[in-house]
């Protein structure tokens, strides 16, 4: 097979790709499949100012008078009184309570190894290398997204809460370094709920239950739902009676259960406290000595020891107005200018060939090239709601033999 060939199955598998890419991401991460998306306007530059209107009350409760309609003299009852139905003092709202906010993009790129199409030429697994070279690139396309989605998100939440009682419920995280000191709990999830009520958030909630509750959706780490889901044995009963299969269920909470639905993701983010300052512990990570191991040829990615073994973990409540993802529109020509071949900036892979005198003089070495670009355009920060909290490790249960 010839170089040319070979070259030819990677152009028309960069589409593959690029399919496999958006198929995962829309069916596999919560945050890309559920956040508001909109397109990056055009001649808007890289950054933009935009108002956010705060919630804005009269100062005086609106009341109410009676609606006199009826001129006082009998003999003219059924004529309308000229002014007592028409004006109505009414109470003000001052004014609206604006906040100044900036939306800019960010962008980022992901290059594969190079590919020696001469290597390749002398191989018979030609299409199994090419399938196995278009499932590693999908994965990294998809942690790409999915840790900036998920970043995004909790970093516009502007209520951050520490598991730990009479700490305050709002602020940046670098402003607020204090170990946590309880697990998620069922009552930390109801004071969030009472809160949402008190900022509107009944009219964006994730659904409604029978009796016109709003329900909430709970993003985080599968096994601390798990924890949640033991934690009181009244509430182990209601999910025992109320589905005779839960307790035979998987790990974490499958139903929605006291005004929330739960959401896993693959990788919640995870803490520790090193130095006074948070550092986030990554699940493949080059300062981690357990994470990226020697193969036959190169290294292999393992989750490493440190993101297994954090200490605190994020859980987010998820509203929809909280954030939006405007994405740049893809590039083929503008005016007179060409991109050969034309890319976007939603992490498709393209296949490139760049000749060069020292590196590639013979133009039989590619790789591809995946673009990445988006602004985090935060609308409702008082709706996001994050709880930093002990992450317990699981109860393997050991038992010795009788």
């Amino acid at each position: 097979m010839s170089n040319t060939n070979i070259e030819n199955i990677f152009i028309e598998h960069a589409l593959l790709i690029r399919n496999d890419v958006s198929k995962s991401l829309q069916t596999t991460d919560f945050y890309i499949e559920n956040l508001a998306k909109e397109q990056w306007v055009d001649g808007s530059g890289r950054q933009y100012q935009y108002p956010v209107y705060e919630r804005s009350i009269p100062s005086t409760p609106v009341s109410f008078v009676p609606f006199s309609t009826l001129d006082s003299n009998p003999e003219t009852d059924n004529n309308l009184h000229p002014t007592g139905g028409c004006d109505v003092a009414g109470a003000t709202i001052d004014s609206f309570g604006i906040t100044l906010k900036t939306v800019a993009l960010k962008k980022a790129a992901l290059n594969s190894p190079d590919i020696c199409l001469d290597d390749l030429q002398f191989e018979w697994q030609v299409m199994d290398q090419v399938n196995n070279i278009v499932r590693v690139l999908t994965e990294n396309s998809k942690l790409v997204w999915t840790r900036a989605y998920q970043q995004e998100y909790i970093a516009a939440c502007g209520n951050k809460i520490i598991a730990k009682s009479g700490l305050p419920t709002s602020g940046d995280w670098d402003n607020i370094i204090t170990a946590p000191t309880s697990q998620l709990t069922w009552g930390l999830l109801e004071d969030i709920h009472e809160q949402l009520g008190y900022n509107g958030g009944s009219m964006a909630s994730y659904a409604k239950d029978s009796e016109g509750t709003p329900v909430y959706a709970v993003v985080g780490d599968r096994y601390q739902f798990q924890h949640l889901k033991l934690q009181d044995a009244n509430i182990r009963a209601d999910l025992h009676f109320g589905d005779p299969e839960a307790t035979l269920a998987g790990p974490g909470l499958g139903k929605t259960y006291r005004g929330f639905k739960f959401f896993s993701v693959q990788f919640a983010p995870r803490y520790d406290i090193v130095g006074g300052a948070w550092v986030e512990r990554l699940p493949y990570d080059p300062a981690d000595p357990t994470s990226f191991l020697s193969a036959t040829r190169g290294k292999k990615a393992e989750v490493g020891a440190l993101y297994k073994h954090a200490a605190y973990t994020d859980t987010v409540i998820f509203l929809k107005p909280v954030l939006r993802m405007l994405t740049p529109a893809p590039r083929g020509n503008y005016g007179k200018m060409a991109f050969n071949p034309q890319y976007s900036w939603s992490g498709e892979f393209i296949w490139r060939n760049i000749p060069d005198r020292t590196t590639n003089i013979d133009g039989n070495k590619g790789f591809f090239r995946a673009m990445y670009a988006y602004g985090a355009k935060v609308e409702r920060p008082d709706l996001g709601f994050v709880i930093r909290h002990l992450r317990c490790p699981a109860n393997v249960d050991l038992l010795a033999c009788s």
